[in-house]
Order: structure tokens, then C-alpha cells, then sequence
């Protein structure tokens, strides 16, 4: 989607196609997980059309089982008509266009300040007799990535990088005249805390190498003013600009053509930043303000876009303090932290409060207030892979109203834990580490009395000689129905192997020593049945779904579970388990023939959908 290599096919494209929706996936790391690839994905939806539409929906998620989050983008915003390049632009949310509102009103490029960007021209295997490991007489500098920190150079250093090379015949076209340059990294990851990574070269006398995974800036050949160099590098390092370049580039590499696309301030405006502005960069937020007082005149919807992503950081920095999986410190979390306080993008810390909230309120106020939407279906996801976390980690409540309610029913409400309360709403000030710790101190027992809690409140499950304990709520007393009887009733003497829990969503048992005697070996949990139950005497394999809002036994599902169960030994009984009629029928017409269903209000009789027989495997 980006880079001069690709522009022929970006033109074409978007000349034939019309665009209707693109998605990505900001994590590199988990769709090819299991292959240890690293890969960008994006999936774009387009139809053979001379005709634009007005709007292209715009979607993106951390990976598959994430939330996704979407929004209707104007055409004219996802590909700028008076771009030459084409670039396809993935523009998030509303909170994101708001911040990046004042980069659209510059109108400069870098031909407008007689300013060039270039790739540096030494590529060291290619010169490697000429490079020494640190300076010496007839050289001069060379600078690699490794020598920028926080919008300096440091060099010489000692990072196992060749420091300096010989000034030759060989080498003089490799080298620019020494002076002040701004340079910036030529590859950087998605992951990292910046994509654009500038510094400025301010050594005068003699020449200078940069190594060819740097770019460049310079004045047509020559070196820049000092303010011109410093306020270019601040601007560079400021959040929004980064941003901004993130909305175009998805891949490892910032080339020089992607620096020349970028927007830019006039020559004066920078020289004034740079008037102002120290090296080493100071701290981002401090560097963002300055760039912001110096370069634009924002709005009320750009500073209050401005606070909502300082909150968002804020509440990032709180959640890396505590041992949640690190999958699960995003955005998404940041966001219910807030929402959790009651914390509004105009308003302090110490102003937050401590309001009972529900999952779907948590993602209004995402909406209302972040500007963040995600798909309504999508609940049950951000309960799961959040506020699940939360509760382990002992930093909310769950209905502390004691009215008891399904882990997973629509009106379950969720509270900060007092403590944790007061010591958030003084964040910021002096008092803020001590409360901080305070709280930190005692959560570990706070953490086991929360357990000893829903220990006491969970669902027992009695086969056989043994006894579970499920988590309250959900499906589980369905799953504790089909157990105690739907098994003696149709599987008399079968043995239950597997049985998935609600709240963990990971087994309560797991029997792989028969899984394994059947010839299966599985590793998908995720995608497993809610319970699994072997008849030794029918070498029958019962596969059961418990339904209480989704998810019978449809075609699609059994394919995906003749997938999982393909090398078993024993036939595959397929069986949806409703806990009432009236529940069922929202589902008869997803329901696979030749598969059962058995109802829990009336537990004598099972429901056969078709076939030559009763209850047994099929060919589906």
C-alpha cells in the first residue's frame, strides 16, 4: 500500500476499483503465530467500479479474537486527491482525525522550504576495507542508526557498529560535507514506541558517512541552519506527526519518499521552534506542547482530542504496573480503566469517580467520550479479555450491588475496588506514589479474599466418584445440567473428558490420556466443545454445545469440529444442550440435521433432527 515501488499498482487500483472497506491488524505477531511470522495484514473489500463511494468503513483490531474497532471514513479522507502518491490511508476514529486535524492544514512540502531527503550512501558490506571500529587519523565519521538517542547523535560509541571510515578516492562520493543534519531511522517496527526516530548531526568541521539505513535531511546538497535543523527535528519527534505517518505506512521501512509525502510547517515556523527547543528532546509531552504552541493554533475539538490521548497514555503507564498479560495492556484496557472512573478526555484525575458500570455502558462510554467504536457484538470480547483481567488482578468488583447476577448476563455491573479509587484520583501529584503503593501492598490478600469469594459461589458438578466446581453464571449450570443428567439418561457409564468453564474459558477437566488413547491430540481450547463425554461400550464421542445465547451446533460448527476430532478412533455424536424450549426455538433454524438436541426443563427426551436412527454418529 505504500512506497515508490508499488505506486504504478496504487494508481491503477484505485482508478478501476472502488473502495468499500479496509481492515488491519495492528499486532504483526499473533495471525502467524504458529509459523513464528512476522507479517503485516490488511484485507481490503473493493468492487471493479469506475464510480467512488462517499464513505469507505474503515476497521482494525489488535488479531482475531479481538474487537474490532470501525468507523465510516469519508472517500476524500481514505485517499487524498491531490496526493501523487496514492497513498490509502487507515484512519482509526474520530479521536484520531481530531489530533491530526492541524497537520491537515499545513500545506508546505519539503520543495517549498528548498529542503531534500536522501538515503545515506554508505552501504558498509560494500566498503568494509575502509571502515574502521573507532576513529583514527585520515578518517572521518560514520553514523549508524545505533548512534541517534532521544535527538542526538552519540559518537563515537562502543555499540559493536563501525565508528569511522577512511577518507579515499574510493570513499569521497560516499561522503557529505560536515555541518548540521537531521537524520532519521530507515526501518522501524509497528510495535515500537515511535515510527519517525529523528536526531540531529551538528559536528562542522570535516566530512561525515551516513550509514544507508539512515535518511537524511539537507539543504540541496548542503547543510541546514542550526534553528531550521533543531525545530525540523523537534517537529519530526512530536506525537502527531508520528501518527499521521502511521495512518500511511504499515511496513518496516520509512523511506525517503514517505518523509517528502509528509505535510510540513513553513521555513520561519520552524526556525522559531528551533529557537526554543533543547537537545536532548525533552520529555513527549513537554515536546508536544511546545511544538503545539509554536506551530499551531488548535482548536477546542484538537485539545480536547490532545487530553483524550494524554488520558489514554496515562492509563496505559497505570495498567504496565500490574502483572495483567501483556496481550491484554492495550487500548482497549486503557479505555475501560477510564471508563471505570468515569474519566471524561476535559477532566482531572481528581475528579474521577467510581459509578457502577456494565459492559455495554464501558463501550458507550468509549463511544461518547473517546470517540472509539466498537461493533455492538463485540461485549462479550472486552469482558473477556479485559475487565476478566481486571477482576483476577483484584482491581474491580463484581456486582457490588450483591445482587447476583450471571457472570456473563447483560446486567452484570462492575466497580473500581475502593482503593485502587483513591489512590487513581491522585494521579499526577505528590501523593499519588505512596497511595499507589499502599494499595499495591495489600492486594495480594485482597486478590485471595476475591477468590475465597467466588470459590463460594460457584456451581458443583457431581459423575461419577468426583466432583468440579464451575464458575457461577453463564452457561455453566446448563453444562452442570448436562452432566448430571443428560449423561446418565443417553450416555449411561460414559466417562466425561473435557469440560470448559465460563469464566476462565479454559477446561475445568481435560482427560488427555483418553484423548490421546482415541488418537487426538489437541491444542485449540478456544475452539473446543463445552463438554466432551466417551462411551466406552458404543466407542461413541459425545460433542456438546451448551446454548444459553449462542453458538448450536450449526454446519459451520461441525466442520470446524470434524476439523479438530478428524483422527479419532471413536464415531462423533454431535449434540446442542438448550436449558428451555423457548430458548431453542430462537435457534431451530441453525441447527444441523442428523445432529441431537436435548432440552434441560424437560430432561427425559432428546430431539432428533432427522436420520435413519436414533442417537449415534453420522456421515454430515
Amino acid at each position: 500500500m505504500n512506497g515508490p515501488y508499488y505506486r504504478t499498482f496504487r494508481q491503477r487500483f484505485l482508478k478501476r476499483m472502488a473502495l468499500e472497506r479496509i481492515h488491519a491488524f495492528d499486532s504483526r505477531k499473533t495471525l502467524f503465530k504458529d509459523s513464528a511470522v512476522l507479517q503485516e495484514n490488511v484485507i481490503i473489500l473493493a468492487r471493479k467500479s469506475d464510480k467512488k463511494l462517499e464513505k469507505v468503513i474503515v476497521s482494525s483490531s489488535q488479531n482475531l479474537s479481538d474487537p474490532p474497532l470501525w468507523q465510516e471514513r469519508l472517500y476524500n479522507e481514505v485517499v487524498h486527491t491531490t496526493d501523487p502518491e496514492g497513498f490509502i490511508r487507515l484512519i482509526r476514529d474520530d479521536l484520531e482525525t481530531s489530533h491530526l486535524e492541524p497537520l491537515e492544514q499545513l500545506k508546505h512540502r519539503l520543495t517549498d522550504l528548498r529542503l531534500s531527503v536522501s538515503t545515506g550512501k554508505v552501504v558498509d558490506f560494500r566498503c568494509w576495507p575502509d571502515l574502521r571500529n573507532q576513529p583514527e587519523e585520515g578518517t572521518v565519521p560514520l553514523i549508524y542508526p545505533a548512534n541517534l538517542e532521544r535527538g542526538t547523535v552519540v559518537w563515537p560509541r562502543a555499540n559493536g557498529k563501525m565508528q569511522a571510515i577512511s577518507r579515499s578516492t574510493t570513499t569521497r562520493s560516499l561522503l557529505v560535507l560536515g555541518g548540521n543534519y537531521v537524520l532519521v531511522k530507515r526501518f522501524s517496527a509497528k510495535e515500537e514506541r515511535r515510527r519517525v526516530t529523528p536526531a540531529v548531526y551538528e559536528k562542522e568541521e570535516g566530512d561525515v558517512g551516513f550509514e544507508n539505513h539512515l535518511n537524511y535531511f539537507h539543504a540541496e546538497g548542503k547543510p541546514l541552519e542550526r534553528n531550521l535543523a533543531y525545530g525540523l527535528c523537534a517537529y519530526l519527534a512530536s506525537t502527531r506527526l508520528d501518527l499521521y505517518f502511521r495512518q500511511f505506512s504499515g511496513h518496516t521501512q520509512v523511506n525517503a519518499t514517505d518523509l517528502r509525502s509528509l505535510p510540513y510547517p513553513s521555513r520561519e515556523a520552524l526556525e522559531m521552534l528551533g529557537q526554543r527547543v533543547p537537545l536532548p528532546l525533552p520529555e513527549q509531552t513537554i515536546l508536544d506542547s511546545l511544538v503545539d504552541e509554536v506551530l499551531f493554533k488548535l482548536s477546542p475539538g484538537v485539545r480536547m482530542a490532545q487530553q483524550a490521548h494524554n488520558h489514554i497514555d496515562e492509563a496505559l503507564k497505570i495498567l504496565q504496573r500490574f502483572d495483567l498479560p501483556r496481550e491484554s495492556i492495550n487500548e482497549r484496557s486503557a479505555l475501560t480503566l477510564l471508563a471505570l472512573l468515569g474519566l471524561k478526555p476535559e477532566m482531572p484525575w481528581n475528579a474521577g469517580e467510581r459509578p457502577l458500570v456494565g459492559i455495554t455502558p464501558l463501550m458507550e462510554f468509549f463511544r461518547l467520550h473517546y470517540g472509539k467504536s466498537y461493533a455492538p457484538n463485540t461485549r462479550e470480547t472486552v469482558r473477556r479479555q479485559t475487565v476478566h483481567h481486571f477482576l483476577r488482578e483484584a482491581l474491580v468488583q463484581i456486582n457490588p450491588d450483591n445482587l447476583k447476577r450471571p457472570t456473563n448476563s447483560a446486567k452484570t455491573v462492575y466497580q473500581l475496588d475502593a482503593d485502587l479509587y483513591a489512590a487513581l484520583i491522585l494521579y499526577g501529584q505528590s501523593d499519588f506514589e505512596p497511595a499507589f503503593e499502599q494499595f499495591m501492598s495489600g492486594r495480594e490478600a485482597l486478590k485471595k479474599k476475591r477468590e475465597l469469594e467466588r470459590q463460594l459461589e460457584r456451581i458443583p458438578v457431581e459423575f461419577g466418584n468426583h466432583a468440579l466446581y464451575l464458575s457461577p453464571g453463564g452457561q455453566n449450570p446448563l453444562i452442570r445440567d448436562i452432566i448430571e443428567q443428560f449423561c446418565p439418561r443417553f450416555a449411561p457409564g460414559a466417562e466425561a473428558i473435557y469440560i470448559g468453564d465460563t469464566e476462565s474459558k479454559t477446561e475445568l477437566l481435560y482427560r488427555s490420556d483418553v484423548l490421546e488413547e482415541l488418537g487426538l491430540s489437541l491444542d485449540e481450547h478456544g475452539k473446543m466443545p463445552d463438554v466432551i463425554v466417551y462411551s466406552r461400550d458404543k466407542n461413541w464421542l459425545f460433542l456438546i454445545e451448551a446454548v444459553t445465547s449462542h453458538g448450536p451446533v450449526s454446519y459451520t460448527r461441525i466442520s470446524q469440529l470434524k476439523d479438530m476430532f478428524s483422527g479419532s478412533s471413536a464415531g462423533l455424536v454431535f449434540v446442542t444442550a438448550f436449558p428451555n424450549r423457548q430458548i431453542m426455538r430462537k435457534y431451530l433454524t441453525e441447527i444441523a440435521w442428523k445432529t441431537e438436541v436435548w432440552v434441560a426443563e424437560a430432561p427425559d427426551n432428546l430431539i432428533h433432527f432427522d436420520g435413519e436412527r436414533f442417537l449415534g454418529p453420522y456421515e454430515i
